[in-house]
């Protein structure tokens, strides 16, 4: 029993010292400015014994940066999906006024055709001579008197 209760003022010591440094004691923050870089301070948990194992550790660090490639992969391949909607968004755009400047383009010629085909015509332009006018007089050509004359 004296050992117990030794313990359990050692505990109690313990326990008033973790309070006194979380408390904001300013003599502890000034102790710990004081001290050089490197010197082992005082923790007010040093009796307690470590918690879990180094395997498990280590292998929950490394799931942790697994998980936080995966989320930063999956970041870009977010980003990625979005600049080639934006891209695919912007080409459809650019495909619609360039069709419907085609469009116009192709109105506007069929439009001058038109027009040039109601003022001028080409027969009028170019007389056609048809055989059948030319070789109406078919007694001429036909039934010739004399035949040397033709």
């Amino acid at each position: 029993d004296a050992d117990a209760d030794a313990e359990q003022a050692a505990d109690a010591e313990a326990a008033a010292g973790a309070a006194a440094t979380v408390g904001g004691d300013e003599g502890c923050c000034a102790d710990a400015a004081a001290g050089a870089v490197g010197q082992d301070m005082q923790m007010p948990y040093g009796d307690l014994e470590p918690f879990g194992r180094e395997d498990t550790a280590q292998e929950l660090t490394q799931a942790s940066i697994h998980e936080s490639d995966a989320m930063v992969d999956q970041l870009e391949r977010a980003e990625v999906a979005e600049e080639k909607r934006a891209v695919f968004r912007a080409l459809t755009r650019l495909r619609g006024a360039a069709i419907t400047s085609f469009d116009g383009v192709a109105r506007a010629h069929t439009g001058n055709v038109d027009e040039f085909a109601r003022k001028y015509k080409w027969r009028q332009a170019h007389p056609l001579r048809h055989l059948a006018n030319e070789e109406s007089d078919v007694s001429r050509w036909a039934f010739p008197n004399d035949i040397k004359n033709l």
